[in-house]
């Protein structure tokens, strides 16, 4: 256990619309969508979307989300049913809910025509370079939907201002910040959009080349803990891909035995557990997103 003491452990921890309910024209990533104007039964297979709709006080038109709720939720449980795994929806569940609208991510690529079949369906995942464009567009859309653009407008201009602070912190620190994802007893550097983006950390290892447009999606890479130990970072982010999804999780203690621990991170203890649920599962909403700042900016105030 005196080992662990190296490591800073923080675990567990687009479209206008009126109020009727025909459906309507709607614009996402330029595309034309039918949706349901004021959606009372939604299914959300995003976390973070349902987090946002909590914030501006619609969260109780939720009626079904994947699996269980991260713990950043569980005041909620037992609200919402069980629509299924995030890539396996049950698709006989949610069509006895006769949802108005299903919000889905990449992961439910492959039951994409099969909800689709269900009900209007609108992808919230945040893609490009500029990741507050993405979360506030997906904010403002989905205030305009339920009937809380002002509330959803002032939310992100009070994150807004919280991420802004926190990009100053981190610029001050000068701290070379690296994130790891752990899967199987394995690493890779991730390009995590909320880090290197929204709160623009400095990088230990160079931006990844970016790939063509169309071009298939590039899995991570893994990288032994000698090549991390050379990157020499200040800070390392964990997220644990394979305690989020129920696999054996990181033994946080056996890092103390690797190259890991003769990091500038490791010997300013600031390699940081973060919440598996939170980072890998869910983001991109506001109460999520918020939450992650708070995680980020504690390596940062060491």
């Amino acid at each position: 256990m005196k080992k662990a003491a190296l490591f800073t452990l923080l675990v567990t921890a687009l479209a206008g619309c009126s109020h009727d309910v025909q459906q309507r024209p709607a614009t996402q990533a330029g595309q034309q969508l039918e949706v349901v104007r004021d959606p009372r039964r939604i299914v959300t297979f995003d976390y973070g979307s349902y987090d946002s709709l909590i914030a501006l006080g619609a969260g109780e038109r939720v009626l079904a989300v994947p699996g269980s709720l991260p713990p950043y939720l569980a005041d909620k449980a037992g609200q919402t049913q069980n629509a299924g795994n995030m890539k396996t929806p049950d698709i006989d569940a949610i069509a006895a809910l006769k949802p108005d609208l299903i919000l889905i991510t990449g992961r439910q690529g492959e039951s994409r025509q099969a909800l689709q079949a269900l009900a209007p369906i609108l992808d919230m995942g945040i893609s490009g370079d500029d990741y507050f464009t993405g979360l506030a567009d997906n904010t403002r859309l989905l205030g305009r939907l339920v009937g809380k653009a002002a509330e959803a407008q002032q939310a992100l201009s009070a994150l807004q201002d919280k991420a802004e602070r926190a990009r100053q912190q981190i610029a001050a620190s000068g701290q070379r910040t690296l994130v790891l994802t752990h899967n199987a007893g394995r690493f890779a550097p991730t390009e995590n959009a909320l880090i290197y983006s929204l709160l623009q950390a400095p990088r230990a290892l160079p931006a990844p080349t970016p790939q063509p447009l169309g071009a298939p999606r590039q899995r991570p890479q893994p990288l032994d803990a000698g090549a991390i130990a050379a990157a020499e970072p200040e800070v390392i982010f964990i997220i644990d891909r394979s305690a989020a999804i129920g696999a054996t999780p990181l033994d946080v203690a056996t890092l103390a035995d690797s190259p890991l621990a003769r990091t500038p991170a490791a010997q300013a203890k600031r390699i940081v557990y973060l919440d598996p649920a939170l980072w890998y599962l869910s983001g991109g909403g506001l109460q999520s997103v918020d939450l992650q700042i708070d995680q980020v900016l504690a390596a940062y105030r060491l």
